[in-house]
């Protein structure tokens, strides 16, 4: 593969760099020996496979025949492909479509090397998903529903409106051709009613869970239809999980990226930004807080006591916000820590123009690049934040790939997991969303909830203004 290798640069985050709020060669060295014991816990979890998203790089071709012979029957004769689907049953299909077909990528024409548009409707608003529904040419639309459990209210909602106006659209054979499900291969509702009624259906392993399913069939098959190069995303995945299962410290990018920000967290920066300062990587910003938050945000511990642990992700954009949130960031409270996507080559770029040259303002401009201003500026702020003691990290990509975006995303789904071990919490499961969507099935009738609409009422207060 001719793609370099994402790089992360840590020095930013050394005392020698930023001085007294940076860590000394001590807290390194105990870093480097607490990495010790993290390994051998990931490699046990590997073991026992309950990691199983360390496994997707090198899934067997049995599940990508299923979606390449999906993709060669569907993607000449649709326009748009609809992701019903949530958290992470969306977000990572939108951060690589978005890196790699743009930003605009939905207000502009489909080209040959994007056949179609991918809409990921990821919420259960109606003004939002109405407009959606009556703007689609429903005899050019195939619909993707995602969900694991096969129960989540906001995905399943979603489906049964699109079922009954495809059925009134195209009848019923020819409305069900046009969904397919993602779900567990073998447990939930879906599962079931794509057995019954004969629905066509991709398996997400059991032991992969959402927010770390991206290079498993929720992300593949919609990514293989959009024309992305899933296997070279699976190509820079292996590379990077055979980076990430090395044992060094130093050698390993996970542990590097987990320990620098538990650290900070130890120190009381509670808040990590992810800032890219390429507008195409914001998707791939959200991705990762919802990775970061929903995985460290904990109150047990692994013992069942309550330690209340985890750090707030925040998605940024460079350079736009450093009009917005930078003078929070270099003067506000000692309580984060910044971490920049920085990219070596855009793949495209615009000369400035040396127009004005009896004025400084512009003049200065004349004949450099959109390119040098943009990484100038990532460079800028990354060197003020450091000069005034707060620490940060920057991953520096080479060029936006399949393969590239493959490395990035296994190796902060890595980190992940590693800061879990670090915070002796389970990284893996999410019980603080349960009590809401309990609640919100009691609101809405369904059965065996009743009492969690009792418990919901009874919070009801009379003090409205």
């Amino acid at each position: 593969m001719a793609d370099k290798s994402i790089i992360l640069d840590y020095s930013c985050c050394l005392a020698e760099i930023i001085g007294g709020n940076g860590l000394n060669r001590e807290q390194v060295d105990r870093l480097e020996k607490e990495m010790v014991a993290v390994h051998e816990k990931l490699a046990q979890m590997r073991a026992d496979d309950i990691l199983g998203f360390w496994n997707l790089p090198w899934q067997d071709g049995l599940e990508t025949a299923k979606i390449n012979n999906l993709v060669s029957k569907w993607r000449d004769k649709i326009d748009n492909l609809v992701v019903l689907g949530i958290g992470g049953s969306a977000l990572g299909t939108t951060a690589v479509d978005m890196a790699l077909h743009g930003v605009w990528r939905l207000a502009l024409p489909a080209t040959g090397q994007r056949p179609l548009k991918i809409w990921v409707a990821d919420n259960s608003d109606p003004r939002n998903f109405y407009s959606l529904l009556n703007r689609l040419d429903q005899d050019r639309t195939l619909y993707n529903v995602v969900s694991k459990s096969g129960s989540t209210a906001e995905t399943m909602s979603q489906f049964l409106i699109v079922s009954e106006r495809l059925n009134k659209k195209l009848g019923r054979e020819k409305a069900q051709s046009r969904i397919i499900f993602t779900t567990d291969p073998q447990e939930g509702a879906l599962r079931y009613l794509a057995e019954r009624e004969g629905y066509a259906a991709l398996d997400l392993p059991s032991n992969v869970g959402g927010r770390y399913s991206v290079l498993s069939s929720v992300g593949l098959f919609p990514l293989a239809m959009a024309g992305h190069d899933i296997n070279a995303l699976l190509e820079g995945a292996r590379a990077m999980a055979e980076r990430c299962a090395v044992p060094e410290f130093a050698k390993n990018p996970a542990y590097i990226f987990a320990a620098m920000a538990i650290s900070a967290w130890r120190a009381q920066r509670n808040v990590l930004v992810m800032m890219p300062y390429v507008s195409d990587l914001f998707g791939l910003a959200q991705w990762f807080v919802q990775l970061w938050a929903e995985s460290l945000g904990k109150r047990f511990n692994l013992a069942g006591e309550d330690v209340f642990v985890g750090q707030t992700a925040v998605a940024a954009t460079g350079a736009t916000d450093q009009h917005s949130q930078l003078q929070l960031f270099m003067e506000g409270p000692q309580d984060k820590l910044l971490c920049f996507l920085s990219l070596d080559n855009y793949g495209r770029d615009l000369e400035i123009p040396c127009l004005y040259d009896d004025m400084p303002a512009f003049s200065y401009l004349g004949g450099r690049s959109m390119s040098e201003l943009i990484q100038s500026e990532a460079r800028a702020t990354a060197s003020a934040l450091a000069l005034e003691g707060r620490p940060s990290l920057s991953i520096r990509l080479p060029s936006i790939t399949e393969h590239i975006l493959g490395q990035l995303l296994f190796m902060l789904q890595a980190a992940t997991v590693a800061a879990g071990a670090m915070l002796n919490i389970n990284p893996l499961d999410q019980p603080g969303v349960e009590l809401s969507k309990k609640l919100t099935y009691g609101l809405m009738g369904r059965s065996g909830y009743e009492e969690f609409k009792a418990k919901l009422l009874k919070q009801a207060t009379p003090y409205i203004v």
